[in-house]
């Protein structure tokens, strides 16, 4: 069995050591290190060492390139997208986005440049996390307003088809971005096994609706039968969608463990650890219950100590967190018994 959970901001080496005693009293077996612009510029030295120590204590690490190029999940502002205006996505009415273009070269040099990082890190697992193009999650109303039709994507289009790219989401359309983004992913899968780690894919919950037709990952079967594709997964955060907990992750489970079964792949799935508000911490156990219901062995959250460092931290960040670690401990010790 398989249990971890996300952990960033904190680079002070020190202050990691207890934290890591933290995890591992929480039944957590691996860490999700995020590593952002910033560490890129900032803090190699410091993530180097907190993904040692990570290693030395027996767990395994991914890595996650959170927030890159505004891509790529993440609270986190993107420094590329502002020196590299020309590389960013355009929206169907002309509007320069805060997010870079898969299409871009640019863009392209950056996620080889972090691939390369995170290997010479010692990565064991590249997390790629919510890959997505342009949306703004508070303001649907903004989703009609789709990218990217920047020059390379333009060019692209023209190319592949023959005709200009429309200024409407037709279904030509929608083809053209998903293409995009299986071959941005497939390139990166690529170039991380070739580095000696393993990937794992983390897509939006919402396949076939709104949100998965905005951000271009659907239908989930092709992301999953990428060749270099280990582990797939979603996050079913019942909470910030609407949803009741069993329902909306148990409907998410069964999906996730079907395409895995088929294409022979390690299903994984997220648990919602931030913005839990008061009266609802024990859904956090019970969505580990039901991953495992599912036969899900691959079981993460987010992020350590129900976000307590930032403003969408759980209403009882601790409360939340001891939860979540009786839960892990738990699925670890079933995992040793006789139907583990």
């Amino acid at each position: 069995m398989k249990t971890g959970v996300a952990y960033f901001h904190n680079r002070d080496v020190r202050h990691f050591e207890r934290d890591l005693d933290d995890i591992i009293a929480h039944g957590c077996n691996f860490v999700v290190h995020c590593y952002s612009e910033i560490d890129m510029a900032w803090y190699n030295q410091a993530v180097e060492k907190i993904v040692r120590m990570t290693k030395d204590r027996g767990l395994t690490v991914y890595l996650d390139p959170w927030g890159l190029g505004g891509v790529f999940g993440g609270e986190t502002f993107s420094k590329f997208v502002g020196e590299h205006l020309e590389a960013r996505q355009i929206a169907r009415d002309g509007t320069s986005l805060p997010a870079a273009c898969p299409n871009q070269p640019a863009f392209r040099e950056l996620i080889e440049l972090w691939v390369q990082r995170a290997a010479d890190l010692g990565a064991d697992v590249v997390l790629w996390d919510e890959p997505h193009f342009y949306y703004d999650f508070v303001h649907t109303s903004s989703w009609e307003n789709w990218a990217c039709r920047c020059p390379a994507c333009r060019d692209l289009f023209r190319k592949e088809t023959g005709s200009d790219i429309p200024d409407q989401l037709t279904p030509e359309v929608e083809t053209f971005r998903q293409r995009c983004m299986l071959k941005f992913l497939d390139q990166n899968c690529a170039q991380a096994r070739g580095l000696g780690m393993k990937n794992c894919v983390c897509l939006l919950p919402d396949e076939t609706g709104s949100l998965g037709k905005v951000a271009g990952t659907s239908p989930w079967h092709r992301i999953v039968r990428l060749p270099d594709v280990d582990i797939f997964g979603t996050d079913p955060y019942w909470a910030l969608f609407g949803g009741e907990v069993d329902e909306f992750v148990g409907r998410y489970c069964a999906r996730v463990k079907d395409l895995c079964a088929t294409y022979k792949k390690e299903a994984q799935i997220w648990i919602l650890a931030f913005l839990i508000t008061e009266g609802r911490e024990e859904e956090v156990g019970r969505a580990v219950e039901i991953a495992r219901s599912h036969g899900i062995k691959n079981i993460a959250a987010w992020a350590y100590r129900g976000n307590h460092a930032i403003d969408i931290k759980c209403t009882d960040p601790e409360k939340v967190w001891e939860i979540l670690g009786e839960a892990f401990r738990k699925a670890q010790a079933g995992s040793r018994g006789p139907q583990g």
